[in-house]
């Protein structure tokens, strides 16, 4: 649920934790990580406070101070790729002056937002419609990369056009699901290849990837495909799998599991990284299972507004409403620790009502962030649980 409202204001093994270790013991088909967490899991910042590269250039000494080891940035001069009309050139003067001049000290891991998200009229089968996707793609990277720009943060979320919905297609009345499909993955690997005709051997982290679909992993292909399209994403899987497909070796991608936003619990985070690396082969080709296994990495994410209390409208609909501030930076220090812990490299904290860089942030939420980040740096336990603070409020 990255809004779109967000541009308008817009080597070594090591023993797992005791607390891991009895969440494991409840877990006996979770796929514990091989290596536990420490200082080489990054945590980036994202929110509609996302910044430009003008901004950071005025700003990056008080922005490097907040405890992120990097963060996603769009261009001025545009963001999605999408976009059915060329992205002008001319727009990106600014970007294209100030990226080069960027001196990163602590953000090392930034990220250029690209969206995936068409306008109405967007067609899978429209090959001239696809060219403009490509050269938009090719544009915003070309510019990016003279930021020394980590990677792609590419969000395939559909603001607009329901482009994964089969419903929503055009042509249903010409082409089965089945030759969406197909070529929904022919495109995926297109953007793929235009994507490294510029950022050769990248990262790229999504907010979604196939394991979204991790329930559906028992069925087997005919019954997979009748769920998939009656689903709202349900053509998204093949387009990631065209991806995989085109990319080269050593290329990665991040799941970025949005769905860790909401979670209350440590074994959540197990779960989604056992559906990441294990249940998420069930929608991979078997000739590419092996690829994925080696390329596509689990990460989580982190949503402060649901945390602390922010969420609107209505934000007393949500959990953290019933909680003291003292309760809210509690659970957020939870999910962090856990966050950091199950992840293989990455966690994203996407925000909306607050601003990291305006200093408009929530009591207690950055204390939480660095308590957490020193724990997992030391090899500490969280040292809590976080149940029954959740329990107590939902009883209020």
């Amino acid at each position: 649920m990255v809004c779109q409202r967000l541009l308008n204001s817009k080597p070594g093994h090591r023993p797992l934790h005791s607390a891991a270790v009895t969440a494991a013991a409840l877990l006996p088909t979770v796929l514990i990580p091989l290596v536990s967490a420490g200082p080489q899991n990054m945590l980036i910042e994202y929110g509609w406070d996302v910044p430009t590269p003008a901004q950071m250039r005025q700003q990056l000494t008080a922005m490097e101070k907040r405890p992120f080891d990097g963060l996603i940035f769009r261009l001025a001069g545009g963001h999605n790729a999408f976009a059915l009309q060329p992205l002008e050139q001319s727009k990106f003067a600014e970007d294209e002056r100030a990226l080069p001049e960027l001196k990163f000290t602590r953000f090392t891991n930034n990220f250029v937002l690209v969206w995936g998200s068409p306008p109405a009229g967007f067609d899978w089968f429209d090959d001239a419609q696809w060219r403009t996707i490509e050269n938009n793609a090719k544009l915003l990277l070309a510019v990016a990369k003279a930021g020394r720009t980590r990677g792609i943060c590419f969000d395939p979320e559909p603001y607009d056009f329901s482009l994964w919905h089969y419903a929503k297609q055009p042509k249903t009345n010409e082409h089965s699901f089945g030759e969406y499909r197909a070529t929904v993955r022919q495109r995926g690997a297109q953007l793929m290849r235009a994507f490294e005709s510029q950022m050769p051997q990248t990262t790229i982290l999504t907010f979604f990837h196939v394991s979204m679909f991790d329930r559906y992993a028992h069925l087997a292909d005919n019954a997979l495909a009748e769920r998939l399209q009656k689903e709202s994403w349900g053509l998204m899987p093949d387009f990631f799998v065209g991806m995989l497909e085109a990319a080269d070796d050593r290329t990665r991608f991040i799941d970025g599991n949005e769905n860790a936003y909401y979670y209350t619990s440590r074994e959540q985070y197990f779960r989604a990284y056992h559906a990441i690396r294990r249940r998420a082969l069930a929608f991979i080709p078997p000739n590419l299972r092996e690829k994925y296994e080696r390329q596509v990495r689990a990460g989580m994410a982190l949503y402060v507004d649901h945390n602390f209390a922010l969420r609107q409208p209505n934000p007393e609909r949500y959990l953290s409403h019933k909680m003291t501030p003292e309760e809210r930076a509690k659970w957020f220090e939870h999910n962090t620790y856990w966050a950091l812990y199950t992840t293989d490299e990455l966690v994203w904290c996407y925000s909306e009502r607050m601003n990291w860089w305006k200093n408009q942030v929530p009591t207690g939420l950055e204390e939480a962030i660095i308590s957490a980040r020193r724990k997992i740096a030391q090899g500490e336990p969280l040292g809590f649980e976080i149940e029954p603070v959740i329990e107590s409020a939902r009883k209020r």
